[in-house]
């Protein structure tokens, strides 16, 4: 399994996933980012067969320095080709009779191609195994296990306007905690890329993913505590509590669950009465 995600800025984006290869019962680890070209990375999630023998195609394109915009057709050609090429030699086609739906769940993969081309906006290309493609524009992308749950997480960040530096600890704070809740074949190590038009693609080295895994667990702690000093924690003691309402001048006077207790005692005194 693989989660990747994409975070685009303003001059770069950010392009990350997991490490964890999956065969069978054995785990292992493998990069899952590939280069285009200095200024395109794609990945995918997957049937592995299925992905190695597009990147295979793609190795072997001529004009692999062109803008991924000229690329484009010739790329989702390789993987319908790949796909039927792959339903055809298998075994189990000849039981799913005429469904194409059933046909295309033999070999499921999901691309995304990441570029930062010629002081262009940064773009993201979704392609399907059908060939069908997609620029995603103006929002994250992602692919794979867990990929549900690093988009609610991005979610927050949508109207955000984010530097390189900060993509790169919110992309490795989104996998890490998508690898910590226990979503299936995600693990470590988290791959972080960054892209620009001018330095093109960059890998962070061990030391920087140390400073990246440092910082996402101070971010952690600085969200903790800016929840309780808000108020979020609430205690059942009949004492003041302190939120944001408070702060724009709506005083609480007790926690919800004091006049909970509250109301049980008076409906106590109501059943008493009643009996005597």
């Amino acid at each position: 399994m693989t989660l990747v995600i994409a975070i685009p800025t303003d001059n770069s984006i950010i392009f990350a996933s997991d490490s964890q290869v999956t065969i069978g019962d054995v785990r292992a680890t493998a990069s899952k980012i590939y280069k285009l070209n200095e200024n395109c990375l794609w990945s995918a999630s997957g049937d592995l067969g299925l992905i190695q023998r597009v990147r295979e195609q793609i190795d072997q394109l001529p004009n692999k320095q062109e803008p991924l915009v000229a690329l484009r057709d010739t790329i989702a050609g390789f993987i319908k080709q790949t796909v039927t090429a792959l339903v055809n030699m298998d075994f189990r086609s000849q039981f799913m009779g005429n469904s194409a739906e059933n046909l295309l769940k033999l070999h499921l993969a999901d691309f995304l191609f990441v570029e930062c081309y010629d002081q262009k906006k940064p773009q993201v290309l979704h392609i399907v195994i059908t060939g069908t493609t997609e620029w995603v524009e103006n929002r994250f992308a992602a692919t794979g296990n867990g990929q549900s749950f690093a988009l609610a997480l991005l979610q927050k960040y949508s109207q955000t306007t984010l530097t390189t530096e900060t993509a790169k600890l919110l992309a490795y704070k989104v996998i890490e905690e998508s690898i910590q809740i226990g979503a299936y074949g995600l693990g470590p190590p988290i791959d972080v890329y960054s892209i620009t038009w001018d330095k093109g693609a960059r890998q962070a080295d061990e030391s920087e993913r140390a400073g990246l895994e440092d910082a996402a667990r101070m971010l952690r702690w600085a969200e903790l505590e800016l929840l309780s000093s808000h108020g979020a924690l609430l205690c059942g003691n009949g004492q003041t509590v302190k939120t944001e309402q408070e702060t724009n001048g709506a005083h609480v006077k007790s926690s919800p669950r004091a006049k909970i207790a509250k109301g049980g005692k008076s409906a106590n005194r109501v059943a008493r009465r009643r009996k005597t």
